[in-house]
C-alpha cells in the first residue's frame, strides 16, 4: 500500500464558501466518485458496482465482514447458522433486538421475504438464487421461517456450503424491511419502484449503519446515520457523494479541500499528489476485471477467428505501463488473482502480425469496420482509444462510442451492441461469481428452451451459448473436492481463452485519494468488504 500526503478539506457540498485549506466537518465525509451508472436502488434489482458499493452501508445481510475489520465472513443479522450433515439445509438464528431505519425489528419472515422477492422479481441478481437452484415453483416450500427468529433455508440442488454462505455475503442477498415495502408496494413489485427512486426522499428499507437521505440523479446522494445500528455507532453523521465525471476534477477539489475522498483516480492523478504534502493516495487490490465483449450474432464476430485476432490487437504491456500503472495489473482471465482456481498465465499480446494472419483465415483480409460502445470515463475511454489505434493497424476501423453505463446496459441487455468496453466485478468471492457470467448461459444447458431471453446473463447479451461449457460450470459449483474444483475452473478459462467472446485485459487496483486525517476506509476485493462506515477524521 503506497501513501502520499496533499491539503485537507473544505464543504463546498454543503454550500459554503470557504478559505482553501478549511476542513470539512469532522463529522462528514465528503466523497467525489463518478455515479452516474445509478438508476436503481433496489438491491434486488441494481448490479451496478456503484450502487452495490453504497448499499453495503444501509443494507445488511444474514453473513457478511465486519465493517471495521473483515478478516473473514462472520454472522450478521444471523446471530448463528447451521449446516445439516448433508449439506442441503442451513438454519439461520436471527440476531436478537436488531431494528430495521424504520423502527420495525428483523425477523426471519424479513429474510424469507428478501430472498423470496430477490427471485420473483426476475431482474440481473434473481441469477444467485437460480444458480443455487430456486424456481418460482420450489421457492415457498424451500425458505421457511419456523418461528419468529429462525429461518432455514433448504437447498434445492446439492451445492458446496462454502459456496452457498459465501455467495450469501453479496450486495444482492440484503435483507431488506418486509412490512416497510409492501406497505409500498404496487402491482405486485414488492415495493420495489418505491425502493428503486431514492430521489423521493423516502424511507431507506435497510437495516446498515447508514441511510439515504437525499438523492439528486446526476449530482449527489446523502447518507445519514442510524444511530440505533446494532453493531457500533459510526463517527460520521452523514457521507456525501458528489458526482464528478472527471478524474482531474476529483483530485483538484482533494486537493483544494473540497472532498475528503478522490475515488476515481488516473494514475496521472495518483503522481501528481504524490508532490502535495497533506494528502495520502492509498492502494486497494479489487476484485474488477476490465474487459471487451464481441456479439456474436453479428459479423465479423460469430468467427471465432476473428475475436482471436482481436486479443492480439490490444496493447496489454503498453497499457500496463501508461494508462494503468498502478491502477491495474494485467489479467486475461475472468477470475480475480487470488480466487480459487484464478490462471496467472498472460497468453495473449500486442502482434498485429498475427491478427492479419487470424483476420485472413477467417475472409476478412482486408479488415471490417464496427461501432465500440465504451464507457465515458477514465480509464476506460483511453483503453478504448488504445485499441481503435492498434486495429487501425490491422485494416479495423474501430468506431468508439462513449456512453455512460446507465445508456450502455439497457441496450446490453437487448442484445443491440456490436461491441463494447465494460467492467464486472464478482459480488463475492467464490470462482462461481465470474464463472457463472462469463462460462455459464442457462439457455444453453441440455433441455433449456433456447428462444428464452436471459438478459440477466453476460454471455446471452452477446448471443454466445457454449453447452459444454455451461454444463461443466454447473458442474464446478458442486464440487466438494477443492483441488478438483480448482482444476475445473482452470479448465473453464481455457476454454474461453479459445471460443469465448469476451476478452479479459486487467484486473484494476483501485487508488484512493484520501485527506490526511481520513482513516478507517474498508475496501476489499471480495465483494462485501467494502464500507466506509468505520472512518473516523482525527
Amino acid at each position: 500500500m503506497k501513501r502520499f500526503f496533499a491539503t485537507t478539506c473544505a464543504v463546498a457540498l454543503l454550500g459554503l464558501t470557504t478559505p482553501l485549506q478549511a476542513a470539512t466537518p469532522a463529522d462528514t465525509l465528503v466523497i467525489v466518485r463518478e455515479i452516474s451508472s445509478i438508476s436503481d436502488w433496489d438491491p434486488a434489482v441494481s448490479q451496478i458496482l456503484d450502487v452495490q458499493e453504497i448499499n453495503q452501508d444501509i443494507y445488511d445481510r444474514l453473513v457478511g465482514f465486519d465493517r471495521r475489520s473483515a478478516e473473514k465472513l462472520i454472522p450478521m443479522l444471523a446471530e448463528s447458522y447451521e449446516v445439516s450433515e448433508d449439506g442441503s439445509t442451513i438454519t439461520f438464528r436471527m440476531r436478537e433486538g436488531v431494528k430495521f431505519h424504520s423502527g420495525n425489528p428483523v425477523t426471519a419472515a424479513d429474510a424469507v421475504f428478501s430472498l423470496r422477492r430477490l427471485l420473483l422479481l426476475g431482474r440481473e441478481p434473481s441469477s444467485s438464487m437460480r444458480q443455487l437452484g430456486y424456481t418460482p415453483e420450489n421457492i415457498d416450500a424451500n425458505l421457511t421461517a419456523p418461528d419468529e427468529m429462525t429461518f432455514v433455508m433448504t437447498l434445492p440442488e446439492k451445492l458446496a456450503p462454502s459456496l452457498v454462505i459465501t455467495m450469501m455475503s453479496s450486495a444482492s442477498f440484503s435483507i431488506v424491511d418486509s412490512k416497510l415495502l409492501m406497505e409500498n408496494e404496487k402491482d405486485g413489485d414488492f415495493g420495489s419502484a418505491w425502493l428503486s427512486d431514492r430521489a423521493s426522499g423516502g424511507m431507506s428499507a435497510g437495516s446498515g449503519p447508514f441511510m439515504i437521505q437525499t438523492y439528486r440523479p446526476q449530482e449527489m446522494v446523502m447518507l445519514s446515520r442510524f444511530d440505533d445500528y446494532w453493531q457500533f455507532k459510526p463517527s460520521m453523521a452523514r457521507v456525501i457523494f458528489r458526482h464528478v465525471p472527471e478524474a482531474g476534477t476529483q483530485r483538484l477539489l482533494l486537493e483544494k479541500g473540497d472532498a475528503d475522498v478522490a475515488f476515481n483516480l488516473t494514475s496521472n492523478d495518483a503522481a501528481d499528489l504524490d508532490k502535495l504534502d497533506n494528502v495520502k493516495v492509498e492502494y486497494f487490490p479489487s476484485r474488477k476485471i476490465l474487459y471487451f465483449g464481441f456479439n456474436v450474432l453479428n459479423k465479423p464476430f460469430d468467427n471465432p477467428k476473428v475475436i482471436q485476432a482481436m486479443r492480439y490487437l490490444i496493447d496489454y504491456q503498453g497499457l500496463a505501463d501508461t494508462i494503468m500503472k498502478d491502477i491495474g495489473t494485467v489479467h486475461q482471465t475472468f477470475i480475480p488473482s487470488g480466487w480459487l482456481g484464478a490462471l496467472e498465465e498472460t497468453p495473449f499480446h500486442l502482434d498485429v502480425a498475427k491478427a492479419k494472419e487470424l483476420l485472413a483465415e477467417a475472409g476478412y483480409p482486408d479488415g471490417f469496420e464496427f461501432a465500440f460502445t465504451a464507457y465515458n470515463r477514465k480509464p476506460e475511454m483511453d483503453l478504448a482509444t488504445s485499441f481503435q489505434a492498434t486495429a487501425a493497424e490491422a485494416g479495423i476501423t474501430v468506431n468508439v462510442v462513449n456512453a455512460p453505463v446507465s445508456q450502455t446496459i439497457p441496450l446490453y441487455r437487448e442484445q443491440k451492441l456490436e461491441a463494447l468496453q465494460l467492467s464486472y466485478s464478482g459480488g463475492y468471492a467464490d470462482p462461481h461469481a465470474t464463472t457463472s457470467k462469463f462460462a455459464y448461459n442457462p439457455g444453453a444447458v441440455p433441455g433449456a428452451d433456447k428462444t428464452k431471453p436471459w438478459p440477466s446473463e453476460l454471455t446471452w447479451r452477446l448471443g454466445w451459448y457454449p453447452e459444454e461449457m455451461s454444463v461443466k460450470t454447473l458442474a464446478a459449483s458442486k464440487e466438494l473436492d477443492l483441488e478438483k474444483r480448482k482444476a475445473m475452473y482452470e479448465e473453464l478459462q481455457r476454454e474461453q481463452w479459445e471460443q469465448g467472446p469476451f476478452i479479459h485485459m486487467f484486473q484494476t487496483t483501485q487508488a484512493l485519494g484520501l485527506a490526511e486525517n481520513v482513516d478507517g476506509y474498508l475496501y476489499g476485493s471480495r465483494g462485501a468488504d467494502v464500507s466506509f462506515a468505520a472512518v473516523t477524521k482525527e
